[in-house]
């Protein structure tokens, strides 16, 4: 009776094709305006949409996903359309704290009036250095000024004509000198005594003289005291008046200030220290004349910084709340900077040069950061999850951070924060912060995962279709023709492996588009058609496709051994995936085996070697459950064999070898030959049913390549798992040779029909009995254990003989 092998897959089954033909227009350039959005991630669009529109800053959002799946250009698209029906926030500026000079003031205004504070206080600056010397010069200043001397003046003479008549009173006059008031005896003419009348002078007369003086002297003293607490009041009342003056000058000036920032209360508390301190110091605004010195040097002129604002974050141009997405996140570009300038040799700071970092910008707003660049210096991660805990941002010096002495620096006043952070990472990072960072969990509570396909349905299409058109666009690249939008849908299918998944990798699809472009560009084509796509994928294979070719000219010239024609018992034809990084590609290796007397089971060469995974060791054992299942329900399996990749010198891992590696030991023990025309890629369980593996377009077409490259017979083939058939997308020239019939593709089930596909005899079922057919495969392999075990028996009886 015949084998009823499965037959050969169909060219259909081998690739899913699109018909141009369904393609809504001839070229992109006439298709209906797209509105740009995110392709697919509709798990991940709802998962933001909650993350961003609750309100707690606990919720911020953690977008996770493979490497090239478009996680940035999701977030900032939806952000961008979420930002856009926001409203701008507030504007935030640094200015001068009079109280404490190191600790500079934030204050918080409206959208715009941040810049507005600033013109403001410039045109005061102004308006006070003009004004202010203006009143000292004025005539109206002048006469004020003389007259309150010359009532000081008055009083002054007063009193010393009032000492004078004292004086004389008591036979003394006062001489006015620069060093003092000078009391001597009066003699004639009202001039002092000459000393040689003192000398004449009796004791008792020197000695009333003296007492006399004494008690003049203190009235001398009692009248410079007088005089001096007039100076001081007179010192007084003109520093009274020039304030007054100064306040009538600037005072409705800052009022009208006042009434147009009523309401903003820290803004109208500084507005009253800036009079205060204006007032407080006038003389500074005070005209003064250059010291005359032998040379020339520069004045020390006052640079009136403490009355300027430093608009720190300016939203006046912002249309809906900010989004910024800030690609290095050191701790600076995070937080802001304290910069310095050098003066005199040493390096100072005042409040104007704080310069915002990414937080204060997107305050209000969205901020997304890349989590693996966040990581790369711990600073800036640890000050992140401070300032979300604490709902502020603070501004250090990084080196102050780190625990270094600084030059002295300013602190300035803590920013409020409200705002959502938006990280991108892979998921793998989220898993890791989630296990090992406790604080990340109580932060990060929203985490939308990003997928690397979509459905192949209508929709998806329309929607996939679009999104090229939209590309097409925003590059500025050629029309696509329908014929280039049918390919290119195909190699999302390819990019997805899967015929029934569109990727969502999309910069890889992108660069495909982009040289596609610059193959028709070069080909003077007024659209990018189909072919200039299939070179674009062809020319991207061959840059990176090298060590491939190597691999396989080895095959040919015969330094590796790889059959694809004949027969051979115990050796077969496996399938293993190279993946380079840029670029993967599937290779035949010889898979042999040998079987003999022993109890060790099945072994492998490489797990000896240290050259096998773990996931390939679990394959081997599966392997040993399998027999165990199939062969040792009589009698214990007294068998050792081993399994080896012949010429491979690198690691192994992955289980697709499993039904390979059946075959190899199926044939060995039945004594069957397996054609060397085949190769065979699948895992397989403990019953012998085929399981799903990776990579099945590469595998079957780096045998195709092998096959090709030496002839095709029609006979040669690659034998995958049925489950496996809806992950063709296999390339056009293996389709070709299908329907050609030089190439098959056959899916199996299960091992038996494998060993019936490669053997050309039937596998064999137990009847009632428990026997399998005689001639079968498995009555041959279990003929070969049985004769294992009786020798063993036989070897055992000997040694109890000897």
């Amino acid at each position: 009776m015949p084998l009823e092998l499965p037959a050969p897959l169909t060219p259909e089954t081998l690739r899913r094709r699109f018909d141009p033909a369904d393609v809504p227009f001839e070229t992109s350039e006439t298709a209906a305006e797209c509105l740009e959005s995110v392709l697919g991630q509709n798990r991940a669009k709802e998962a933001l949409d909650f993350g961003l529109a609750m309100r707690n800053m606990d919720y911020h959002v953690f977008v996770a996903g493979p490497q090239r799946t478009g996680k940035t250009h999701l977030v900032r698209t939806f952000l961008e359309k979420v930002a856009a029906e926001g409203n701008p926030p507030d504007d935030w500026v640094y200015v001068h704290n009079f109280a404490q000079p190191d600790e500079p003031l934030a204050l918080r205004l409206p959208p715009g009036h941040g810049k507005e504070l600033a013109r403001d206080m410039e045109k005061l600056l102004e308006v006070l250095l003009a004004k202010i010397p203006a009143l000292f010069e004025s005539e109206d200043y002048a006469r004020g000024k003389e007259a309150m001397a010359a009532q000081f003046k008055r009083k002054r003479s007063e009193i010393f004509e009032a000492l004078d008549g004292q004086a004389r009173e008591q036979g003394y006059v006062l001489k006015f000198e620069p060093t003092g008031i000078m009391v001597a005896p009066a003699g004639e003419n009202d001039e002092p005594l000459p000393e040689s009348a003192l000398r004449e002078m009796s004791d008792e007369e020197r000695e009333e003289l003296r007492q006399k003086s004494d008690v003049i002297q203190a009235k001398v003293t009692e009248s410079l005291r007088a005089v001096s607490a007039l100076e001081k009041e007179l010192n007084a009342d003109l520093e009274e008046n020039d304030r007054k003056m100064v306040m009538g000058a600037v005072g409705h000036l800052l009022g009208e200030l006042a009434q147009k920032y009523a309401g903003l209360k820290r803004v109208l508390a500084y507005l009253e220290q800036v009079q205060q301190d204006v007032v407080e110091h006038y003389d500074r605004f005070q005209k003064k004349e250059a010291p005359q010195m032998p040379f020339p040097m520069p004045m020390d002129k006052p640079d009136f910084k403490e009355y300027k604002v430093n608009v720190f974050v300016d939203n006046s141009a912002t249309e809906g709340a900010p989004v910024v997405v800030e690609s290095n996140p050191t701790f600076p570009n995070l937080f802001g900077r304290i910069e310095r300038q050098a003066q005199f040799g040493a390096l100072v700071t005042d409040f104007t040069l704080l310069k915002a970092g990414a937080l204060h910008k997107a305050n209000g707003g969205y901020l997304v950061l890349p989590m693996l660049e966040l990581l790369r210096l711990w600073l800036p991660w640890e000050g992140l999850k401070r300032a979300l805990k604490d709902r502020e941002v603070l501004m250090e010096d990084v080196m102050e951070q780190l625990g270094y002495m600084i030059t002295r620096s300013l602190k300035p006043q803590p920013v409020p924060l409200d705002l959502k952070v938006v990280l991108v990472g892979e998921t793998q990072l989220y898993h890791l912060l989630y296990a090992y960072d406790h604080q990340f969990p109580k932060l990060f509570k929203v985490r939308a995962q990003m997928s690397e396909h979509m459905e192949w349905a209508e929709q998806e299409v329309d929607d996939f279709i679009s999104h090229l058109c939209i590309l097409g666009r925003k590059h500025e690249l050629l029309p696509l023709h329908r014929t280039a939008v049918a390919r290119l849908i195909e190699r999302g299918a390819v990019l997805a492996g899967d015929r029934e998944r569109l990727t969502l990798r999309l910069s890889d699809l992108e660069d495909v588009v982009k040289e596609s472009n610059f193959i028709a560009l070069k080909n003077q084509h007024q659209s990018i058609d189909g072919e200039d796509v299939a070179a674009a994928v062809y020319q991207r294979q061959r840059r990176s496709s090298m060590i491939e070719e190597r691999m396989r000219e080895a095959i040919t010239r015969g330094f590796i051994n790889v059959a694809s024609e004949g027969q051979q018992v115990g050796q077969v034809n496996g399938l293993a995936v190279y993946d380079l990084g840029d670029y993967a590609f599937g290779k035949a290796s010889r898979i042999s085996a040998s079987v003999g007397l022993g109890k060790e089971g099945v072994t492998t060469v490489d797990r000896e070697a240290d050259l096998s995974g773990p996931f390939h060791n679990k394959g081997v054992l599966i392997i040993g459950g399998f027999l165990r299942e199939r062969f040792a329900q009589k009698g214990p399996l007294t068998l050792t064999a081993s399994l080896v990749f012949e010429q491979s010198y690198g690691m192994i891992d992955g289980d697709s070898a499993s039904l390979a590696e059946v075959l190899a030991l199926m044939s060995q023990l039945s004594g069957l030959p397996l054609r060397q025309d085949l190769a065979i890629t699948g895992s397989m369980d403990q019953q012998g049913r085929a399981q799903a593996i990776g990579g099945v377009n590469l595998k079957v077409e780096g045998f195709f390549r092998l096959c090709e490259e030496r002839g095709l017979t029609g006979a040669q083939g690659v034998v995958i798992p049925t489950a496996n058939v809806k992950n063709l997308m296999l390339h056009p020239d293996i389709v070709a040779a299908a329907g050609e019939g030089k190439f098959s593709v056959r899916a199996v089930d299960t091992v038996d029909q494998a060993m019936e596909i490669f053997m050309g005899k039937p596998a064999g079922e137990r009847n009632k009995q428990g026997n399998f057919p005689r001639g079968s495969i498995n009555y041959l392999a279990e003929q070969e254990l049985g004769k294992f075990r009786q020798a063993i028996k036989a070897m055992a009886g000997k040694d109890k003989e000897d």
